[in-house]
Parts: structure tokens; C-alpha cells; sequence
């Protein structure tokens, strides 16, 4: 998972592009050939020589407009830029070559500087296709790293975490047999309790890892408002001040804010504030409690991390686990009245 934001400059570069570039690119090269097939008598020659051409920039814009859909992080929708660009120019050099050895013959081209645009561009189109399929890849292993991490994740709260209930139940229950008293059995009976809950929120850290399958445009307001009305949050109060829709798979996204505002119930006041609102890119969640010491924001997202000694350290985890199924990297900071504030961010 990445917590800070390496590529926030990159981000920040591509939000401000009216177009992506390889929007750009596709729909400068797709006019260029247009405006040549409009300004020559149509024939067959003249389909022959531009409509394949014109079909790949044409498709190399809308690859990139679905990817732009499917909310492809900015670095990977450059990266597939690259590929193109580059598959322009390596089409664009060969075809030089050859034109230039014809030339040599004495076999000079009608129109060179089309014939290389053409060329590039069905090298921009091949390019596009080697990009989809790097950042696929590429999406895949990471994928797989981050299962392989919540996998290690759980091991490691079953074979330490579920030791200290275990042994409450054991001492408790070998007390009733030695004493008769039957209150040793309710202690039992809270310890089990304790280590059931503990393996439902680390199964729900594990299987939040996986990517989501199917997400769908959900208001912000939406979410916030079905996660409070489903956490018990007595005197508290929340509020959305944007009205945007996010890409989202709603269950896991509902978690996700009813694991915030559990967070900041649990350790603010009793009247704890929490708002809910946009950023560059995302949303955050903040609140008006204690806040969180510097020293301890790199660690609170992390498995079994708790500031309470009857938390489990789950329930952030599991916010962090959500996140990064949908591709949000989590920066925790103060907010403006001094608490906490958690910001999602591709």
C-alpha cells in the first residue's frame, strides 16, 4: 500500500490537462488524417491509404476515454501515453528509412510526410495495445503482493492476537471446573465473544484486499449518510459538504465510513463533529476530537495497531484494506479544528 503519495505531482499535472495526452495525441493525428481525406477526391486509393490509419487514432482516443472511465490511476494512463508515443516514433523512424532507401532508387513517394504520419500512427495504435497490457500486469501483481500481505496479515492476528482470549477462556473455564462458580463461565462465554469478533474484522481485512469487481457512481452524500445511519453514534454529528459521486463498490465503500466514524466516536467526544468533503482527486473524512500525534500516523493504518488497550487495531486496517481495493492511497492528517483527518486520494 502506498500511504504517501509518490506520484501526487503526477496526478496533479494530469487533473489540470483539460484532455489526457494521448487523448491529444489520437485526436490531432485523427484530424490530420480527416482533413486529407476531405481536401482529396475520394477514391479508392484514397480509402485504401487513410481509413485503417484513421480507425486507429479513433480508437486509440476512446481506449483512453475508457480508461479515464474506469478511473485508471494517472500514472498508468501516462504510462500507456509512453507506449503509444513511443510506438509513434519507432513507426515513424522505420518508415523514414524505407522511404529514404526508395528515394535512393529512385522511387520517391507522392505525399511522404502523410505516408510517415500514417505509419506513426499505426505505430501509436500498437503502442497503445503494449500499454494496456504493461499497466494490466502491472495491476496484477500488485494485486497479488497486496493478497499475499492481508494473508500474512491474518496469520499473524490468529496465531497473536487470539492468544490472549484464549488464554482468559482456558484460565476461566479450568476456574468453574475447579469452584463450581458458574460466573467463570460468562467470562467464558465474553472471551469467545472477543475472539469471534477478532476473526470476522481480520476475514474482512483479508478479503478487502481482493480488487473490486463491480463498482458503481454513488453519491458522496449517499454513502456518508447510509454508514451514520448504521453506526450507533449517540450525541455525535456529521455533516457533507460536496455533493460528487465517487467510483465505488457501495458495501465496501459503506465499511469504509462506518469505520471512520466509529474511529472518531470511539476516541473524540461524545459530541464529536465529523465532516465529510471533497479534495483534489478523492474525499476526506475529518472530526473535531483529540486528533492523532505525528509519531503515530504512519502506524495507525497498520493491523493491531490500537491507542486503546480493548481495541483490536482492525478497524482502521480494514479502512486502509478498502482503500487500496479501490485504488485510493490514505493520508492521515490534523484537520482544520485540530482532530483527525483522513484523506483518499488516486
Amino acid at each position: 500500500m502506498q500511504r504517501v503519495a509518490d506520484d501526487d505531482w503526477v496526478a496533479t499535472i494530469s487533473d489540470q490537462l483539460p484532455v489526457s495526452p494521448l487523448s491529444i495525441l489520437g485526436l490531432v493525428l485523427a484530424a490530420t488524417i480527416g482533413i486529407r481525406i476531405a481536401g482529396e477526391t475520394l477514391s479508392t486509393k484514397t480509402l485504401l491509404e487513410s481509413i485503417f490509419p484513421l480507425a486507429t487514432a479513433t480508437a486509440v482516443v476512446l481506449v483512453d476515454r475508457f480508461l479515464v472511465a474506469q478511473d485508471v490511476a494517472a500514472r498508468d494512463r501516462l504510462t500507456v501515453f509512453a507506449y503509444g508515443l513511443g510506438g509513434f516514433l519507432a513507426a515513424f523512424v522505420v518508415a523514414a528509412l524505407h522511404l529514404y532507401i526508395a528515394y535512393l532508387d529512385g522511387l520517391g513517394a507522392r505525399s511522404p510526410l502523410y505516408l510517415l504520419l500514417m505509419s506513426g500512427t499505426m505505430g501509436v495504435g500498437a503502442g497503445t495495445v503494449a500499454g494496456v497490457y504493461d499497466i494490466k500486469q502491472r495491476a496484477a501483481t500488485r494485486e497479488a503482493r497486496r493478497q499475499s500481505e492481508r494473508l500474512e496479515e491474518f496469520a499473524s492476528v490468529v496465531s497473536h492476537d487470539l492468544r490472549n482470549p484464549l488464554g482468559v477462556a482456558r484460565g476461566r473455564l479450568d476456574a468453574a471446573f475447579q469452584t463450581g462458580d458458574a460466573d467463570h463461565l460468562m467470562e467464558v462465554d465474553a472471551a469467545l465473544e472477543r475472539m469471534d469478533e477478532l476473526i470476522e474484522e481480520s476475514l474482512s481485512v483479508a478479503r478487502s484486499g481482493t480488487q473490486v469487481e463491480e463498482t458503481y457512481e454513488v453519491p458522496l452524500a449517499e454513502l456518508a449518510g447510509d454508514a451514520w445511519s448504521s453506526t450507533a453514534t449517540g450525541d455525535a454529528s456529521y455533516e457533507v459538504v460536496d455533493h460528487r459521486t465517487l467510483q465505488v463498490d457501495p458495501l465496501r465503500a459503506k465499511q469504509l465510513f462506518e469505520n471512520l466514524f466509529r474511529n472518531a466516536i470511539e476516541h473524540g467526544r461524545e459530541d464529536v463533529h465529523v465532516r465529510v468533503g471533497p479534495r483534489p482527486g478523492g474525499f476526506f473524512v475529518a472530526d473535531d476530537g483529540p486528533g492523532i500525534p505525528e509519531d503515530e500516523r504512519d502506524k495507525i493504518l497498520e493491523q493491531g495497531y490500537s491507542t486503546s488497550e480493548e481495541g483490536s487495531g482492525l478497524g482502521l486496517a480494514i479502512v486502509r484494506a478498502i482503500a487500496d481495493a479501490h485504488g485510493w492511497s490514505v493520508t492521515v492528517t490534523e484537520s482544520e479544528d485540530g482532530g483527525a483527518r483522513f484523506e483518499f486520494t488516486r
